[in-house]
C-alpha cells in the first residue's frame, strides 16, 4: 500500500500544483485588468491514517485562496467618471437584464466591484467596463440629504438645471466723499444682471448721487420692471423769491488835479522857479531876457513831463497863457506839491514922483499894517533920493524884515518882494505931497490851487434777500445770481433748517469763484456781494425757482472720529411710491438690508440688497476716492443651465456640473462593506456577490464606519504582483516535477515487484 499510496499522493501533488499553475496564470493574464483581485493557492494535506505506529499517505488538496480586500494602487485617469475606493469597501452595481430602446431592466441579485471605470452610457447610466451599472442613494436638492432606505442605478437625467430667481444682491464698495454735490456728469451707475423665475436676464442699476456732505442719494433703477422700488417725485412749496438791492453804489477813484498859475511878470534873468512833489522836483531858470508868463509855463510843463520820477505820478498840461494843470496819473492816488524861488513871491512896484520931493514932503509905505514914512529934509529931494531912502527905511524895519525885501528899479521906482516862496502881503502907499503921484503895481507870484480834489474809490455792495419755505421737502430748489456773464446757483439738498444755511450756501459757491469778481457774506436770510475791486462796478440780477427731484433713498455715513465714513443710517422718507423698504434696526452691527420687489411678468420677486453691517467697514463705505470703487457686487440667482459633465467627490457626492457655473449633487455612491470580504463569490467583469460566509453588506457613505473614501479622476488597478508571481511560478514548476519523480519512482517500485513474481 505504501508504494501505492505514494503515487496516489504524488497525483494529488501534481493536481495540485497544477491547480496552482492555473491561479498562477489567471493572476498574470490580470496583472492590468481595472478592479482585479488575484487568486492565491491555498494547500491543505488529506490524512488517511496517522498515529504514534502508522501514517498512510493521503496526499494533498489545492483550493484558492481569494485577496479580495487586498488594496490594488490607484491610478489617475482623465476621465472624470472614474472613481477608485482608497480603503475597504466595494461598488454596488447592477446588471442589465434586458435593454430596450427606451428602458433596461435589472437583475434583482446585487453585485460588488472594485473596477471603478465607470463611464456615462447613452442613456445616462454610470457603467464600468465589465457590463455593471453603479448603484447609488438620491439625494434631495433641497436638503442635500441622501435617502438611504432606497438604492437603485444611478441615472442622469437631470440635463437641465432650474433656473433660480435673484434673491439677495450684495453691495461692498467705497462711495468718494471728494465727489460733488449732484455733480455733472452724474457718477457712473453700479450695473448688475439679475435673473427672473424663467432665467431671463435683467438688469438692476444703483445710481448714487452725493446731495451734501457724508448724505447720498440711492436709486435702485429696474427698467424693465413693472414695478418700481424707487419712484416718485418731490415737489417743495413754491414760495422761493429773491430780491436784490444796491446798498452801496460804486465809486470811481478821482484822479487829483491842482491848478497852478504862473507869475504874471514871468521870471527875470536869473529868477527861478521849483516844482516838488515828495522827493522829486524840477527847477527852471529864466534865461537871459527872461521868460514872460507864457514862456515860464511852457519850460515848467515840459520839465515836468521829463523828469522820470514825476512823470511816473502827475502829468501836466491844459497850459493857458496864465495857468497849467497837474493831473495824478492814478486815480485815488494823491500828491502834494510845492512852488518856490526866487521871485516867484508877491511883488509890489512903487513908483515915486519924477520929480522927487519938497521939503516937508512926505511919503508912507505901510506893508502888512505896518507904516514905514520918508519926510524930506532938503529944499529938493530927487526921486532917486528919496527911493533909496525908503529902500533903506523898509530893509532896516524889523517888523517887515525877512518878509519882504525892497530893491531898487528905476530911477523913480522900487520894488517889494515876498521873501517866500509864494509868500504874499498886504501894501498901501500914502503921501502928503502937493504936486505928483505916489503909484503902486502888484505882480501876483507863483501859485497853486486843487482843482480836483483827489477821490477814494467805494466798492460796490448789493444786498440780496431770500424768502420762501427750506427744509426736507424742499430738495432741488434752486437760489441763481448772475454775476455779469457768469451764473451761481445752488441747489438744495433738504438739509437746510433755515435761510440761512441757503445763504451759508451761496455765499460759499461765490466766495469759491474769484473769477465773478465779487465776494459775499451770509447775513440772516440776506447775502451781501462786495466788488473785489473798489471803483470796479459789477451787475447782478437773482432768481429763484421751485424744484423737484426724483424719489431716492437717503443714506447717511457717520460723521464722529469712530464712525467717520460708516455706514450710520438708510431713510426711506424721501421714496414716495416706490416699494423698497429699509431696515428697523440701525444701530452698530445690524444688517443694512434694503427689500425691495421686480415683477418681469411671473409675479413680484422680493430681492433684498445688502450694504454690509452699521458702523462697520464691511459693506458700503465713504472714504477718500474720485469714483466709486466696487469691490464685490454680487446676486444669487442662475439662469438654465445644461448639463456639461460631472465629478465624483471624496464622501460620494456625485455632482453634476452645468454650463451656467452652477454644481447640484443628485446622487451620493454607498460604500458597501462585508465581514469576509475574501469569501465573497466572484463574478465575470471584476464583480462579486455575497455569501453565506461573507456576510450581507452594510453600507454607508464613504469615509464612514471604517469604509474607504473615494478618488474622482481614479481607477484601482490589479494587485497582482507581477515579481510575486513569477517566483510562486517557480516554485510551482519545481513541485510539480518533484510530484512527477515520485509517480515514476513509484511506477519503476511496481515494477520491480511484479519482475519478482515472474
Amino acid at each position: 500500500m505504501s508504494i501505492l499510496g505514494a503515487m496516489f499522493t504524488a497525483v494529488s501533488g501534481v493536481n495540485a500544483q497544477s491547480k496552482s499553475l492555473g491561479h498562477i496564470s489567471d493572476n498574470i493574464a490580470n496583472s492590468q485588468t481595472t478592479g482585479y483581485k488575484k487568486v492565491d493557492t491555498r494547500f491543505e494535506t488529506l490524512i488517511t491514517v496517522s498515529n504514534a505506529n502508522l501514517h498512510q499517505p493521503g496526499g494533498v488538496v489545492a483550493s484558492p485562496s481569494y485577496a479580495n480586500s487586498l488594496q490594488g494602487n490607484v491610478n489617475q485617469t482623465q476621465v472624470l467618471t472614474n472613481m477608485a475606493i482608497s480603503g475597504q469597501g466595494f461598488f454596488v452595481v447592477s446588471r442589465p437584464e434586458s435593454q430596450t430602446a427606451n428602458q433596461t431592466l435589472f437583475n434583482d441579485l446585487a453585485y460588488y466591484t472594485r473596477a471603478g471605470d465607470f463611464e456615462v452610457n447613452r442613456d445616462g447610466y454610470l457603467v464600468n467596463n465589465g457590463g455593471y451599472y453603479l448603484n447609488g442613494w438620491a439625494v434631495d436638492e433641497t436638503t442635500g440629504v441622501a435617502d438611504t432606505s432606497t438604492l437603485s442605478p444611478i441615472q442622469i437625467t437631470q440635463t437641465i438645471d432650474e433656473p433660480t430667481a435673484t434673491t439677495e444682491l450684495e453691495f461692498v464698495g467705497n462711495l468718494p466723499a471728494s465727489s460733488k454735490v449732484n455733480p455733472t456728469p452724474p457718477l457712473a451707475p453700479t450695473n448688475i444682471k439679475i435673473y427672473d423665475a424663467l432665467g431671463n436676464p435683467h438688469t438692476v442699476s444703483l445710481v448714487w448721487a452725493k446731495r451734501a456732505d457724508n448724505l447720498w442719494k440711492l436709486d435702485i433703477v429696474a427698467a424693465d420692471s413693472t414695478l418700481d422700488p424707487v419712484s416718485g417725485t418731490l415737489v417743495g412749496v413754491n414760495d422761493q423769491a429773491m430780491a436784490i438791492a444796491p446798498t452801496t453804489a460804486n465809486v470811481p477813484a478821482v484822479a487829483q488835479v491842482d491848478t497852478v498859475t504862473i507869475p504874471s511878470d514871468g521870471l527875470a534873468f536869473g529868477q527861478t522857479l521849483t516844482f516838488t512833489i515828495g522827493s522829486n522836483s524840477i527847477t527852471v531858470t529864466a534865461p537871459v531876457g527872461g521868460y514872460t508868463q507864457a514862456q515860464t509855463g511852457a519850460a515848467m510843463v515840459a520839465a515836468i513831463n521829463a523828469n522820470p520820477g514825476l512823470a511816473a505820478q502827475v502829468t501836466a498840461g491844459n497850459l493857458t497863457a496864465t495857468t497849467f494843470d497837474v493831473s495824478a496819473d492814478v486815480g485815488g492816488t494823491p500828491f502834494s506839491l510845492t512852488l518856490g524861488g526866487s521871485g516867484s513871491g508877491q511883488t509890489d512896484t512903487i513908483t515915486i514922483p519924477p520929480g522927487g520931493l519938497l521939503v516937508g514932503e512926505s511919503v508912507t509905505v505901510t506893508i502888512n499894517g505896518t507904516p514905514i514914512t520918508y519926510t524930506a529934509t532938503n529944499p529938493t529931494e530927487t526921486a532917486t533920493f528919496v527911493r533909496d531912502s525908503l529902500i533903506s527905511l523898509i530893509n532896516a524895519n524889523v517888523t517887515v524884515n525877512g518878509t519882504i525885501t525892497a530893491n531898487a528899479a528905476t530911477a523913480n521906482t522900487f520894488t517889494i518882494d515876498a521873501d517866500a516862496a509864494q509868500g504874499t502881503f498886504t501894501t498901501t502907499v500914502g503921501d502928503t505931497i502937493v504936486a505928483g503921484n505916489v503909484t503902486m503895481t502888484t505882480a501876483t507870484g507863483a501859485s497853486s490851487v486843487n482843482t480836483t480834489a483827489n477821490g477814494l474809490p467805494v466798492a460796490q455792495v448789493d444786498t440780496v434777500t431770500l424768502s420762501g419755505t427750506v427744509g426736507p421737502g424742499e430738495i432741488g430748489d434752486t437760489w441763481t445770481i448772475n454775476v455779469g456773464s457768469q451764473t451761481v446757483s445752488y441747489v438744495a439738498n433738504g438739509t437746510e433748517t433755515s435761510l440761512n444755511d441757503v445763504a451759508i450756501g451761496i455765499a460759499a459757491l461765490i466766495n469759491a469763484n474769484s473769477s465773478l469778481g465779487v465776494t459775499a457774506t451770509a447775513l440772516g436770510a440776506t447775502v451781501q456781494l462786495t466788488a473785489i475791486s473798489a471803483g470796479t462796478p459789477f451787475s447782478a440780477t437773482v432768481n429763484a425757482s421751485n424744484g423737484s427731484t426724483n424719489s431716492f433713498i437717503d443714506v447717511q455715513f457717520g460723521t464722529s472720529a469712530a464712525t467717520a465714513g460708516k455706514l450710520v443710517g438708510i431713510s426711506n422718507a424721501y421714496n414716495l411710491n416706490g416699494n423698497a423698504s429699509t431696515p428697523t434696526a440701525q444701530s452698530a452691527g445690524d444688517d443694512a438690508i434694503i427689500t425691495f420687489q421686480v415683477d418681469y411678468g411671473v409675479g413680484p420677486q422680493t430681492i433684498e440688497l445688502n450694504l454690509g453691517k452699521f458702523q462697520t467697514t464691511e459693506g458700503a463705505t465713504q472714504f477718500a476716492g474720485s469714483t466709486i470703487d466696487v469691490r464685490r457686487f454680487t446676486q444669487d440667482g442662475v439662469p438654465q443651465g445644461i448639463f456639461k459633465d460631472l465629478n465624483i467627490r471624496d464622501n460620494g457626492d456625485v455632482e453634476l456640473n452645468y454650463d451656467n457655473g452652477r454644481s447640484r449633487v443628485f446622487f451620493k455612491v454607498p460604500i458597501a462593506q462585508f465581514y469576509d470580504a475574501n469569501t465573497l463569490k466572484r463574478e465575470s467583469g471584476q464583480a462579486f456577490t455575497e455569501t453565506f460566509d461573507s456576510g450581507s453588506a452594510r453600507l454607508s457613505g464613504a469615509g464612514e464606519n471604517g469604509s474607504g473614501t473615494l478618488r474622482g479622476s481614479a481607477v484601482e488597478g490589479s494587485n497582482v504582483d507581477i515579481a510575486e508571481e513569477f517566483s510562486k511560478m517557480i516554485v510551482t514548476q519545481r513541485a510539480y516535477s518533484a510530484n512527477t519523480r515520485v509517480i515514476t519512482t513509484s511506477d519503476e517500485m511496481l515494477q520491480d515487484i511484479i519482475n519478482i513474481k515472474r
